[in-house]
Protein backbone atom coordinates (compact mmCIF):
# COMPACT_ATOMS: atom_id res chain seq x y z
CA UNK A 1 0.00 0.00 0.00
CA UNK A 2 1.24 3.49 -0.89
CA UNK A 3 1.00 5.90 2.06
CA UNK A 4 1.18 9.67 2.17
CA UNK A 5 0.56 12.34 4.83
CA UNK A 6 -1.29 15.61 4.28
CA UNK A 7 -1.36 18.70 6.52
CA UNK A 8 -4.06 21.38 6.30
CA UNK A 9 -5.72 24.00 8.56
CA UNK A 10 -8.79 21.79 9.09
CA UNK A 11 -10.07 18.28 8.48
CA UNK A 12 -12.14 19.27 5.44
CA UNK A 13 -9.20 20.81 3.65
CA UNK A 14 -7.00 17.82 4.50
CA UNK A 15 -9.60 15.37 3.15
CA UNK A 16 -9.83 17.41 -0.02
CA UNK A 17 -6.03 17.12 -0.48
CA UNK A 18 -6.28 13.35 0.01
CA UNK A 19 -8.97 13.02 -2.62
CA UNK A 20 -7.21 15.30 -5.12
CA UNK A 21 -3.86 13.52 -4.69
CA UNK A 22 -4.76 9.86 -4.15
CA UNK A 23 -8.27 9.74 -5.53
CA UNK A 24 -11.63 8.58 -4.19
CA UNK A 25 -10.32 5.07 -3.39
CA UNK A 26 -7.90 6.33 -0.74
CA UNK A 27 -8.27 4.93 2.79
CA UNK A 28 -7.84 7.20 5.82
CA UNK A 29 -5.30 5.50 8.11
CA UNK A 30 -4.98 8.10 10.88
CA UNK A 31 -6.00 11.63 11.84
CA UNK A 32 -4.23 13.84 14.36
CA UNK A 33 -4.24 17.46 15.46
CA UNK A 34 -0.80 19.06 15.50
CA UNK A 35 0.47 21.59 18.08
CA UNK A 36 -0.23 24.61 15.87
CA UNK A 37 -3.83 23.54 15.28
CA UNK A 38 -3.32 22.02 11.83
CA UNK A 39 -4.75 18.61 10.96
CA UNK A 40 -2.49 15.82 9.74
CA UNK A 41 -4.08 12.95 7.84
CA UNK A 42 -2.23 9.84 6.76
CA UNK A 43 -3.91 8.05 3.87
CA UNK A 44 -3.09 5.04 1.77
CA UNK A 45 -4.05 3.44 -1.49
CA UNK A 46 -3.53 -0.08 -2.86
CA UNK A 47 -0.41 -0.49 -4.99
CA UNK A 48 -2.48 -1.56 -7.95
CA UNK A 49 -4.45 1.68 -8.08
CA UNK A 50 -3.08 4.58 -10.08
CA UNK A 51 -2.83 7.89 -8.24
CA UNK A 52 -2.36 9.95 -11.40
CA UNK A 53 -5.47 12.02 -12.09
CA UNK A 54 -6.93 11.63 -15.53
CA UNK A 55 -6.32 14.65 -17.73
CA UNK A 56 -9.46 16.45 -18.85
CA UNK A 57 -10.05 19.56 -20.87
CA UNK A 58 -10.25 22.65 -18.70
CA UNK A 59 -13.85 23.38 -19.67
CA UNK A 60 -14.93 19.87 -18.63
CA UNK A 61 -13.09 20.11 -15.29
CA UNK A 62 -14.91 23.33 -14.46
CA UNK A 63 -18.26 21.73 -15.25
CA UNK A 64 -17.81 18.87 -12.78
CA UNK A 65 -16.29 20.94 -9.95
CA UNK A 66 -18.44 20.45 -6.82
CA UNK A 67 -20.58 23.45 -5.98
CA UNK A 68 -20.91 22.56 -2.28
CA UNK A 69 -18.26 23.36 0.31
CA UNK A 70 -16.42 20.45 1.98
CA UNK A 71 -17.88 19.38 5.30
CA UNK A 72 -16.82 21.69 8.14
CA UNK A 73 -16.14 19.21 10.92
CA UNK A 74 -15.14 22.08 13.21
CA UNK A 75 -18.78 23.21 13.14
CA UNK A 76 -19.80 19.84 14.54
CA UNK A 77 -16.95 19.81 17.05
CA UNK A 78 -18.02 23.21 18.39
CA UNK A 79 -21.63 22.05 18.60
CA UNK A 80 -20.62 19.06 20.71
CA UNK A 81 -18.53 21.30 22.96
CA UNK A 82 -21.39 23.79 23.30
CA UNK A 83 -23.67 21.13 24.75
CA UNK A 84 -21.04 19.87 27.19
CA UNK A 85 -21.15 16.28 25.98
CA UNK A 86 -18.74 13.97 27.78
CA UNK A 87 -15.41 13.70 25.86
CA UNK A 88 -15.73 9.93 25.45
CA UNK A 89 -19.09 10.27 23.69
CA UNK A 90 -18.07 13.38 21.77
CA UNK A 91 -14.96 11.63 20.41
CA UNK A 92 -17.05 8.63 19.40
CA UNK A 93 -19.41 10.89 17.46
CA UNK A 94 -16.53 12.73 15.77
CA UNK A 95 -14.87 9.47 14.76
CA UNK A 96 -18.05 8.34 13.00
CA UNK A 97 -18.46 11.79 11.42
CA UNK A 98 -14.93 11.53 9.98
CA UNK A 99 -15.74 8.11 8.55
CA UNK A 100 -18.88 9.44 6.88
CA UNK A 101 -17.04 12.55 5.65
CA UNK A 102 -14.38 10.36 4.05
CA UNK A 103 -17.13 8.68 2.03
CA UNK A 104 -18.70 11.97 0.91
CA UNK A 105 -17.00 15.13 2.14
CA UNK A 106 -19.48 17.37 0.30
CA UNK A 107 -22.52 16.06 2.16
CA UNK A 108 -24.20 18.55 4.48
CA UNK A 109 -23.31 18.39 8.18
CA UNK A 110 -26.85 17.73 9.37
CA UNK A 111 -27.27 14.78 7.01
CA UNK A 112 -23.98 13.24 8.12
CA UNK A 113 -24.97 13.67 11.77
CA UNK A 114 -28.30 11.94 11.13
CA UNK A 115 -26.45 8.93 9.70
CA UNK A 116 -24.05 8.91 12.65
CA UNK A 117 -26.82 9.12 15.26
CA UNK A 118 -28.79 6.38 13.49
CA UNK A 119 -25.72 4.20 13.91
CA UNK A 120 -24.81 5.12 17.50
CA UNK A 121 -28.16 5.59 19.25
CA UNK A 122 -31.31 3.52 19.83
CA UNK A 123 -34.87 4.84 19.91
CA UNK A 124 -38.21 3.87 21.46
CA UNK A 125 -41.89 4.71 21.11
CA UNK A 126 -43.38 5.82 24.42
CA UNK A 127 -46.81 4.58 23.26
CA UNK A 128 -45.55 1.23 22.04
CA UNK A 129 -48.53 -1.09 22.31
CA UNK A 130 -46.48 -4.26 22.87
CA UNK A 131 -45.48 -3.00 26.33
CA UNK A 132 -48.71 -1.82 28.01
CA UNK A 133 -47.09 -1.48 31.45
CA UNK A 134 -44.90 1.61 31.67
CA UNK A 135 -43.01 2.30 34.89
CA UNK A 136 -41.59 5.79 35.44
CA UNK A 137 -38.67 6.40 37.78
CA UNK A 138 -36.42 9.33 38.52
CA UNK A 139 -34.76 11.52 41.11
CA UNK A 140 -36.80 13.89 43.27
CA UNK A 141 -38.17 16.77 41.23
CA UNK A 142 -37.34 15.26 37.84
CA UNK A 143 -40.85 15.90 36.47
CA UNK A 144 -42.33 12.40 36.64
CA UNK A 145 -45.89 13.51 37.44
CA UNK A 146 -46.07 15.93 34.51
CA UNK A 147 -44.47 13.33 32.25
CA UNK A 148 -47.09 10.71 33.18
CA UNK A 149 -49.92 13.19 32.67
CA UNK A 150 -48.56 14.06 29.21
CA UNK A 151 -48.31 10.40 28.23
CA UNK A 152 -51.86 9.78 29.48
CA UNK A 153 -53.03 12.71 27.36
CA UNK A 154 -51.29 11.40 24.23
CA UNK A 155 -52.85 8.01 24.88
CA UNK A 156 -56.31 9.59 25.06
CA UNK A 157 -55.73 11.57 21.87
CA UNK A 158 -54.94 8.27 20.11
CA UNK A 159 -58.18 6.75 21.45
CA UNK A 160 -56.29 4.42 23.77
CA UNK A 161 -57.52 3.66 27.28
CA UNK A 162 -55.02 4.21 30.07
CA UNK A 163 -54.94 4.33 33.86
CA UNK A 164 -52.44 5.66 36.39
CA UNK A 165 -51.11 3.81 39.43
CA UNK A 166 -49.14 5.66 42.09
CA UNK A 167 -46.79 3.88 44.49
CA UNK A 168 -45.64 7.13 46.17
CA UNK A 169 -46.64 7.03 49.82
CA UNK A 170 -43.54 8.77 51.16
CA UNK A 171 -44.37 12.45 50.75
CA UNK A 172 -47.45 14.14 52.15
CA UNK A 173 -49.62 15.27 49.28
CA UNK A 174 -47.44 13.47 46.74
CA UNK A 175 -50.45 12.24 44.76
CA UNK A 176 -52.53 15.42 44.79
CA UNK A 177 -51.11 16.85 41.57
CA UNK A 178 -51.12 13.53 39.72
CA UNK A 179 -54.73 12.81 40.76
CA UNK A 180 -55.73 16.30 39.64
CA UNK A 181 -54.27 15.56 36.20
CA UNK A 182 -56.06 12.21 36.12
CA UNK A 183 -59.39 13.80 37.05
CA UNK A 184 -59.07 16.38 34.26
CA UNK A 185 -58.33 13.62 31.76
CA UNK A 186 -61.05 11.36 33.20
CA UNK A 187 -58.35 8.72 33.60
CA UNK A 188 -58.74 6.15 36.42
CA UNK A 189 -56.26 6.71 39.24
CA UNK A 190 -55.15 4.15 41.82
CA UNK A 191 -52.80 4.26 44.80
CA UNK A 192 -51.05 1.13 46.10
CA UNK A 193 -49.20 0.77 49.38
CA UNK A 194 -46.36 -1.57 48.50
CA UNK A 195 -44.88 -3.88 45.87
CA UNK A 196 -47.24 -6.73 46.72
CA UNK A 197 -50.23 -4.44 46.27
CA UNK A 198 -48.81 -3.22 42.97
CA UNK A 199 -48.48 -6.75 41.67
CA UNK A 200 -52.08 -7.57 42.64
CA UNK A 201 -53.43 -4.40 41.06
CA UNK A 202 -51.57 -5.09 37.82
CA UNK A 203 -53.05 -8.58 37.62
CA UNK A 204 -56.47 -7.05 38.11
CA UNK A 205 -56.07 -4.35 35.46
CA UNK A 206 -53.87 -6.01 32.84
CA UNK A 207 -56.74 -6.69 30.41
CA UNK A 208 -58.75 -3.54 31.11
CA UNK A 209 -56.48 -0.87 29.63
CA UNK A 210 -54.22 -0.32 26.66
CA UNK A 211 -51.63 1.34 28.92
CA UNK A 212 -50.99 1.20 32.66
CA UNK A 213 -48.78 4.11 33.74
CA UNK A 214 -46.96 3.46 37.02
CA UNK A 215 -45.55 6.29 39.11
CA UNK A 216 -42.81 5.54 41.64
CA UNK A 217 -41.40 7.68 44.47
CA UNK A 218 -38.74 10.19 43.49
CA UNK A 219 -35.49 9.00 45.07
CA UNK A 220 -31.95 10.02 45.89
CA UNK A 221 -29.97 7.53 43.78
CA UNK A 222 -27.00 7.80 46.14
CA UNK A 223 -28.98 6.59 49.16
CA UNK A 224 -29.08 2.81 49.52
CA UNK A 225 -32.52 2.56 51.17
CA UNK A 226 -34.05 4.66 48.36
CA UNK A 227 -32.59 2.31 45.75
CA UNK A 228 -33.85 -0.73 47.65
CA UNK A 229 -37.37 0.72 47.84
CA UNK A 230 -37.52 1.40 44.12
CA UNK A 231 -36.09 -2.02 43.38
CA UNK A 232 -39.02 -3.72 45.14
CA UNK A 233 -41.42 -2.10 42.66
CA UNK A 234 -39.25 -2.67 39.60
CA UNK A 235 -38.95 -6.40 40.34
CA UNK A 236 -42.69 -7.17 40.38
CA UNK A 237 -43.55 -5.82 36.94
CA UNK A 238 -42.37 -6.53 33.41
CA UNK A 239 -42.62 -3.07 31.91
CA UNK A 240 -41.08 -0.46 29.68
CA UNK A 241 -38.97 1.31 32.31
CA UNK A 242 -38.52 5.02 31.69
CA UNK A 243 -36.19 7.34 33.59
CA UNK A 244 -37.11 11.03 33.76
CA UNK A 245 -34.30 13.55 34.15
CA UNK A 246 -33.92 17.30 33.75
CA UNK A 247 -32.41 17.85 30.27
CA UNK A 248 -30.13 20.57 31.65
CA UNK A 249 -28.48 18.29 34.19
CA UNK A 250 -24.69 18.25 34.26
CA UNK A 251 -23.62 15.49 31.84
CA UNK A 252 -21.24 13.73 34.26
CA UNK A 253 -23.84 13.68 37.06
CA UNK A 254 -26.54 12.59 34.61
CA UNK A 255 -24.52 9.60 33.38
CA UNK A 256 -23.74 8.50 36.94
CA UNK A 257 -27.43 8.72 37.86
CA UNK A 258 -28.51 6.90 34.69
CA UNK A 259 -26.05 4.08 35.39
CA UNK A 260 -27.68 3.53 38.79
CA UNK A 261 -31.19 3.48 37.32
CA UNK A 262 -30.02 1.14 34.56
CA UNK A 263 -29.19 -1.40 37.27
CA UNK A 264 -32.85 -1.17 38.31
CA UNK A 265 -34.00 -1.98 34.79
CA UNK A 266 -34.44 1.47 33.23
CA UNK A 267 -33.42 1.63 29.58
CA UNK A 268 -35.48 4.51 28.17
CA UNK A 269 -34.80 8.20 28.80
CA UNK A 270 -37.47 10.90 29.00
CA UNK A 271 -35.64 14.23 29.39
CA UNK A 272 -37.82 16.91 30.95
CA UNK A 273 -37.74 20.73 30.73
CA UNK A 274 -36.12 20.67 27.31
CA UNK A 275 -37.64 24.08 26.60
CA UNK A 276 -35.74 25.52 29.57
CA UNK A 277 -32.38 24.01 28.61
CA UNK A 278 -29.92 25.22 26.00
CA UNK A 279 -27.12 22.75 26.66
CA UNK A 280 -28.28 19.14 26.54
CA UNK A 281 -25.10 17.17 26.89
CA UNK A 282 -26.85 14.89 29.36
CA UNK A 283 -29.08 13.44 26.62
CA UNK A 284 -26.22 12.61 24.25
CA UNK A 285 -23.96 11.40 27.07
CA UNK A 286 -26.54 9.02 28.57
CA UNK A 287 -27.47 7.58 25.18
CA UNK A 288 -23.84 7.28 24.08
CA UNK A 289 -22.36 5.78 27.25
CA UNK A 290 -25.11 4.04 29.26
CA UNK A 291 -27.03 3.02 26.15
CA UNK A 292 -30.47 4.39 27.07
CA UNK A 293 -33.00 4.60 24.25
CA UNK A 294 -34.31 8.01 23.20
CA UNK A 295 -37.74 8.80 21.86
CA UNK A 296 -39.64 11.54 23.67
CA UNK A 297 -39.03 14.49 25.96
CA UNK A 298 -40.86 17.22 27.82
CA UNK A 299 -40.96 20.46 25.85
CA UNK A 300 -43.26 22.76 27.82
CA UNK A 301 -45.84 23.13 30.58
CA UNK A 302 -48.75 22.20 28.32
CA UNK A 303 -50.06 18.77 29.26
CA UNK A 304 -51.82 18.40 25.90
CA UNK A 305 -48.87 19.40 23.68
CA UNK A 306 -45.84 19.09 25.95
CA UNK A 307 -44.14 16.05 24.43
CA UNK A 308 -41.53 16.44 21.72
CA UNK A 309 -40.19 13.63 19.55
CA UNK A 310 -36.48 12.85 19.83
CA UNK A 311 -34.85 11.18 16.85
CA UNK A 312 -31.64 11.48 14.83
CA UNK A 313 -32.99 14.49 12.96
CA UNK A 314 -33.86 16.49 16.09
CA UNK A 315 -30.51 15.59 17.67
CA UNK A 316 -28.71 16.77 14.54
CA UNK A 317 -30.47 20.14 14.74
CA UNK A 318 -29.46 20.47 18.40
CA UNK A 319 -25.79 20.19 17.42
CA UNK A 320 -25.98 22.52 14.42
CA UNK A 321 -28.52 25.10 15.66
CA UNK A 322 -26.39 27.03 18.20
CA UNK A 323 -24.37 28.32 15.25
CA UNK A 324 -27.13 28.80 12.71
CA UNK A 325 -29.86 30.27 14.95
CA UNK A 326 -29.83 33.59 16.76
CA UNK A 327 -30.68 32.83 20.37
CA UNK A 328 -31.82 35.43 22.86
Amino acid sequence: MQQQSFIAPNISAALLLVKETLGADAVILSTERQPGGNIKITAGIDDGVSVLPATKPKAQTEQIRPQSKPLDIELIRKGLEYHGILPFVSNKILTEVQKEAAKNQFEEADKILIKVFDKLFRYYDILEASTPFKLFMGICGSGKSACIAKVATQSKLKNKQSCIISTDNRRAGANIQLKAFADILKTPFYVVENARSLYSKLQELRTSYDFVLIDTPGINPFVKKDIELLQTYAEVVSAQMIMTLDAGKNAADAVEIADIFANLGANCLFPTRMDLSRRMGSIFSIAGSVGFKLGAGGTGISIAEGIGKINSSTLSRLIISPYNDKRR
